[in-house]
């Protein structure tokens, strides 16, 4: 019989919620395709200026501008943090793409080895991987830190003797 630890979870802005996995994706990609479309849309308006034919531009430049996009959009979605999770000695961090495959999957819990703190940002070192955490992204940013300075912690255990 295994149990488990009671912890705590810091839950990012970036955090998808109840939101399904199609919803997330749409809303990241928004940004990313105005900005890749932009290039496509300055050039078909150069083109037309210039009397030259637009389709074939726009055949080629939307499919590459929307694959851009996508990637950049995907590549967001498996680096951000969305959780934090903390327990004695050890912390868990779960990216917006793990929590959308499975949200009630249990942390791979790291012993912190670090834990920075700067003006903006908090740098937490959990096995053999360091992740900038941006305190602007988390709301209750003083508590996270607070609970991992407490984790970061050593237990110490007093054993009594009795002769």
């Amino acid at each position: 019989m295994t149990t488990t630890a009671p912890h705590h979870v810091f839950r990012s802005r970036h955090h998808p919620g109840s939101n399904d996995r199609a919803w997330v994706v749409a809303s990241t990609l928004v940004q990313p395709i105005a900005i890749c479309m932009l290039p496509v849309m300055v050039g078909a308006l150069i083109a037309v200026l210039e009397g030259f034919a637009v389709l074939p531009f726009l055949t080629v430049g939307f499919p590459l501008a929307l694959a851009l996009a996508m990637a950049w959009t995907l590549f967001q979605l498996f680096g951000t943090i969305a959780e934090v999770h903390v327990r004695s000695g050890a912390a868990a961090v779960r990216t917006v793409s793990q929590v959308l495959r499975a949200p009630t999957a249990s942390p791979d819990w790291q012993p912190i080895y670090e834990l920075r703190t700067g003006a903006s940002t908090l740098v937490l070192a959990l096995g053999d991987a360091t992740y900038e955490l941006p305190r602007r992204h988390w709301p209750n940013a003083d508590v996270l830190l607070e609970a991992l300075r407490a984790a970061r912690q050593p237990q110490t255990v007093t054993y009594q003797v009795s002769s």
